[in-house]
């Protein structure tokens, strides 16, 4: 095949694609709903009439978007995010809450006006920390052995953040299960 593919059988482009897994290099397993929220932010607002939050979660994330059939996603990894990962889902929402993802406001202008004035809060609103790749999780703190093998039962960083540009050249974040706004707060 000669070229650059612009898209895959599934539909995604390669853009898009690269930008999954930038986010999934860092949060290592995410919703597809967290990895919507940093990728490709401006899509969390497409949704803003739905009656509920849940109703507007279930069509940003619908499985049926992507074309294919149930059988050929997800498989055992389907339901952590929902079920069976409470702390990396609370990691995850710990790293979003300190990114604060902007949407690009001129990919929504064909939407409903509430979308565009929920998008347009969300731009408004105090920038975040860093970018995805000032970030990293699960990151060993070797007691014994290396950086590159450490021992075993050594300490482990929920969150490692470095973003000099912000004015924070190294912090080590510990998260507990629910507190991600907190933290970001803080």
């Amino acid at each position: 095949m000669a070229g650059k593919r612009l898209t895959n059988p599934a539909g995604s482009s390669n853009d898009l694609r690269g930008d999954v897994l930038r986010v999934l290099g860092v949060l290592k397993v995410g919703t597809a709903d967290q990895i919507q929220r940093i990728a490709a932010p401006h899509l969390t607002y497409r949704h803003t009439t739905k009656a509920t939050a849940s109703e507007r979660k279930t069509a940003r994330t619908a499985s049926h978007e992507l074309g294919r059939p149930m059988s050929e996603m997800g498989s055992t990894a389907r339901g952590a995010g929902s079920s069976g990962a409470t702390h990396p889902m609370s990691v995850n929402e710990t790293v979003i809450a300190l990114l604060r993802p902007k949407p690009d406001l001129q990919l929504l202008t064909a939407e409903p006006a509430e979308a565009k004035a929920a998008a347009q809060a969300a731009v408004d609103a105090p920038a975040g920390v860093g970018t995805i790749a000032s970030y990293a999780t699960e990151v060993p703190l070797p007691a014994t052995g290396t950086w590159g093998a450490p021992g075993k039962g050594g300490a482990q960083a929920d969150i490692v953040l470095t973003a000099p540009q912000d004015g924070i050249p190294l912090v080590f974040i510990e998260v507990d299960d629910c507190h991600a706004e907190e933290i970001a707060a803080k």
